[in-house]
């Protein structure tokens, strides 16, 4: 008898059958604490008693320039919910309304959209305060403030050196390279230049450890070097970080010193996803709520699965992409699938840098990265991808080299069917944008 598996997909799920032969070993899903009934108040309690630094509301602000950076419109982070207390802190400590502006951390991804805005800030903030998106490729917009000892050459936005005082919101969740995310990420990648995004990202591209997601600091040279760039700025940076759970709502909330403060997220969210596998599994099937707004946001569920499949295994994702694309590119030019594993196999995981340095050679430096851990991870595994969004191109099949994709879940079943064994084992991640799985010692 088939076994019928449901995954979360939008306000409905997901039907997924599996072969009958197939054995799953079970259904992994983060332990995540119920969210805070009140938002506001649980932020309000972080604030009044930050990790490692004074409360914003106890210190003399009076005629202060504050800049409050917030992520952006890709991210889940629901500021508008906790985005008042903070004002209101500010507000105690003497900073008027008109010495604080916000900026939104938007990286190299397209600014946020007014409606967009809105969902991030509410109404009324967004009236009240001046904002603006960061502009990642406008020169005029940034500071070169020097170089990290990794070389990484650091330019920021001009609004964050005039600062008197940096507020940082968002959340900590899994990441690909930096382990987490959170703490100083919201300035790099999130305010700075293309440039330093590029030469930052890079810091990870590692051919034995491309894929770091739950890192600790230590062992995340891209955190350490943007650490390192922030700190450049010689600024008071305080931050109010998210623990997201069910429905991206908050449950707790971290604040205060932008490492330390973010050192104490990390250890509190890592035993609530991190997810250890007994064993690896021949095939794995990774869905991507509650990270479903684009593909290069969803497809980070192959990712934060990758080490519950074993080498040679079949991965298999099942990509919502609500807005379609997203900042994701799809290349101009792909070898077919099987040609593209094929040569992956022949080249080893060492020429891969080499190989992707010189498709991309006129390309922009972020690209480098996108392309060397894709090709990482379809040099290890098979790669599947299902989407039925209508906002993704029809032809996005023969352009996505680095994976098989696409637009029934029947069709991608089937084929896994043909690359994994007749009595494979099968471990199933419905929420493999918030958790991730961890075997052995990676």
């Amino acid at each position: 008898m088939a076994h019928i598996v449901e995954l979360p997909w939008g306000h409905d799920s997901l039907r997924v059958e599996l072969p009958p032969s197939w054995r799953v070993l079970g259904e992994l899903k983060p332990n995540a604490d119920p969210p805070a009934s009140d938002p506001a108040a649980a932020c309000r309690e972080a604030l009044a008693d930050p990790i490692g630094v004074t409360p914003i509301g106890g210190r003399n602000l009076a005629g202060r320039k504050v800049v409050v950076v917030t992520d952006d419109h890709s991210r889940p982070t629901p500021a508008a919910g906790f985005i008042r207390p903070v004002l209101e802190e500010l507000a105690k400590a003497g900073v008027r309304d008109q010495d604080i502006d916000i900026l939104i951390a938007t990286g190299v991804h397209r600014a946020s959209r007014m409606e967009e805005v809105e969902a991030k800030l509410g109404f009324e903030v967004m009236n009240r305060y001046r904002w603006r998106c960061h502009d990642a490729y406008k020169p005029e917009g940034l500071t070169d403030l020097g170089a990290t000892r990794r070389g990484t050459r650091v330019f920021l936005n001009t609004l964050l050196p005039q600062a008197d005082l940096i507020v940082g919101l968002g959340a900590i969740e899994p990441h690909l390279l930096l382990g987490f995310g959170g703490g100083l990420k919201i300035i790099i990648p999130g305010c700075a230049g293309a440039e330093t995004i590029g030469r930052n990202h890079l810091q990870g591209v590692d051919p034995d450890r491309f894929d770091l997601v739950g890192a600790r600091t230590s062992d995340s040279p891209m955190r350490q070097d943007l650490e390192e760039g922030a700190l450049l700025l010689s600024k008071d940076i305080f931050v109010v970080n998210a623990i997201l759970g069910p429905g991206n709502r908050p449950v707790r909330f971290f604040a205060g010193h932008p490492q330390a403060a973010h050192q104490a997220g990390v250890e509190y969210i890592r035993t609530r996803v991190r997810l250890d596998v007994p064993e690896q599994a021949d095939v794995v099937l990774a869905n991507s709520h509650p990270m479903d707004l684009d593909l290069r946001q969803s497809v980070k569920c192959l990712g934060n699965s990758l080490y519950a499949a074993r080498p040679g295994g079949v991965l298999l994702g099942c990509v919502r992409c609500e807005d379609g694309l997203g900042e994701m590119p799809l290349a101009k030019k792909t070898l077919p699938y099987p040609v593209m594993r094929t040569l992956l196999k022949v080249i080893g995981k060492n020429r891969v840098l080499p190989l992707v340095k010189k498709v991309k050679k006129n390309e922009p430096v972020e690209e480098v990265f996108i392309g060397h851990f894709g090709l990482q991870m379809l040099r290890r595994n098979h790669l599947g991808i299902f989407s039925n969004s209508p906002k993704l191109p029809d032809n996005i099949g023969r352009k996505m080299g680095l994976a098989r994709s696409f637009n029934q879940v029947e069709a991608m079943m089937a084929w896994a069917a043909g690359k994994a064994p007749k009595n494979a084992s099968v471990w199933v991640f419905p929420h493999g944008g918030a958790g991730y799985a961890s075997f052995g010692s990676n």
